[in-house]
This record gives structure tokens, C-alpha cells and sequence, in this order.
């Protein structure tokens, strides 16, 4: 008898062990530490969902995200600071809003030359969207980057093209990103001064850039973070 709750308990250990282990896995992905790629003195930081983060290059988001291949594009004088967190929204009443995070309040200390700012592919969730609220809190968050210690210039993207199979109500929606979305960070553009960056367009014809139907691979990311380095120097 003794012999078999010795088993029951180190069944019941390895099986806390695990579930410890995962729990901390699942931590890191929504609690990331900020990657920062290169070395230079000016910076850039990316501000963003899971496109941003690299959930489509989960294994080496650190040399493949966008981020990190935006700061090889960029070039000895640059670093560049991913700030990216999944499943963030820019609305305050989605499920996780990302100016409820520490990355937010973390990321508006930082002595930016330039920040890029990527928020709405789950915002355009039919259960999350209202095109009113996202505009009037897009803007009021470009804003407080805008007014950040370093005055950096500040880009808004529109985010990439999305490619699911079969969405439901609880599926990013590339038409409300496309229909939507696109038009009103036009407008917030002309509003604010911020650059806009359209990555829907660039992404909308190439579906093998996606690991998922949502996430670039490295592919896609390189074409992201060259849309983006041009846009930034003009090369």
C-alpha cells in the first residue's frame, strides 16, 4: 500500500511540475521581456500586438521578428526595442488593453528617436470593434507618444492583410481591417501628423508570408521591416 501512494504522490509531483512549467511558458508569452537588437544610440521603439512580438517566429523572434530585422535594415547607429505584447488591443474595452500593461507606462520613459506603433489587428474582433472609440483612443495614445520627453517622430501602421480560413465573430476580421480600419488611421494620420505606414497593402497579395493566416514568418517580416526602414530613411 505504501509502495503505491509513493507512486500517487510522485505522479501527483511531475504532474504539478508540468502544469508550473506551462504556467510559466504561457507567463513569458504574455509577459515578454523587451528584446532590444543592435547597438546604436538612436533608437526606435515598436509598440504592437503579437505581429509585433513575433508569435509567427515564436522560436527565433528575437533575429526574426520584425523588430530585430528592422534594426539590420537601420544599421550601426541604431537599436531598436520590441515592445510588442499578443493579444493586446488599442481600445481600453478589449479584452486585454494595452495601455492597461507596464510596457506602456515602461515604453513612454524611453528616449526614442522614432516610434512605430501597430495596434488593431484584435481590435477589429466584430465582438471588440467600434470604429468611434478606436479613433478618438488611437488618438489620444499617438498623442502621449508624441509628447514623450525625446519628441520622436511617430508612425502608425495599418496592419497586415489577414488570410484565416474560416473566421468567426471572435477572429481578427481582415474586412473590417481593410474596410474599416485602413481608412480611419488615414484620417488619424492627417489629425495628428503621425506617418502612416500601410502594411495591409503591402501583405494583401502574398498569403505565404503568413505562418497562420495572421502571423509574418521571417519572410513577411523582411518585407514589413523594409516597408518600414524606407519609410523611416527614406532608402
Amino acid at each position: 500500500m505504501k509502495k503505491v501512494w509513493k507512486i500517487v504522490i510522485a505522479i501527483f509531483a511531475v504532474l504539478l511540475l508540468l502544469v508550473g512549467i506551462s504556467g510559466l511558458m504561457i507567463y513569458r508569452i504574455a509577459y515578454p521581456d523587451v528584446i532590444t537588437s543592435g547597438e546604436g544610440e538612436k533608437l526606435v521603439i515598436c509598440v504592437g500586438d503579437s505581429i509585433t512580438y513575433g508569435q509567427g517566429v515564436m522560436r527565433s523572434r528575437d533575429t526574426d521578428g520584425y523588430p530585430a530585422l528592422l534594426a539590420s535594415l537601420m544599421g550601426d547607429d541604431w537599436r531598436v526595442a520590441n515592445y510588442g505584447l499578443p493579444n493586446r488591443t488599442l481600445q481600453s474595452t478589449g479584452n486585454m488593453p494595452y495601455t492597461a500593461e507596464k510596457y506602456y507606462e515602461e515604453s513612454l520613459t524611453q528616449d526614442a528617436d522614432v516610434v512605430i506603433l501597430m495596434l488593431g489587428s484584435n481590435d477589429s474582433k466584430p465582438d471588440f470593434w467600434d470604429a468611434e472609440r478606436y479613433e478618438e483612443e488611437y488618438i489620444a495614445f499617438i498623442r502621449q507618444y508624441q509628447n514623450m520627453e525625446s519628441q520622436p517622430m511617430v508612425y502608425i501602421m495599418v496592419p497586415p492583410a489577414i488570410f484565416l480560413e474560416t473566421p468567426d465573430s471572435g477572429d481578427c476580421s481582415d474586412e473590417i481591417v481593410r474596410e474599416a480600419l485602413a481608412p480611419i488611421l488615414a484620417r488619424i494620420s492627417e489629425e495628428t501628423g503621425a506617418g502612416l505606414i500601410d502594411l495591409y497593402a503591402l501583405t494583401q497579395e502574398h498569403p505565404e508570408w503568413y505562418a497562420d493566416g495572421l502571423h509574418p514568418t521571417k519572410e513577411g517580416n523582411q518585407a514589413i521591416a523594409q516597408k518600414i526602414c524606407s519609410a523611416i530613411t527614406d532608402k
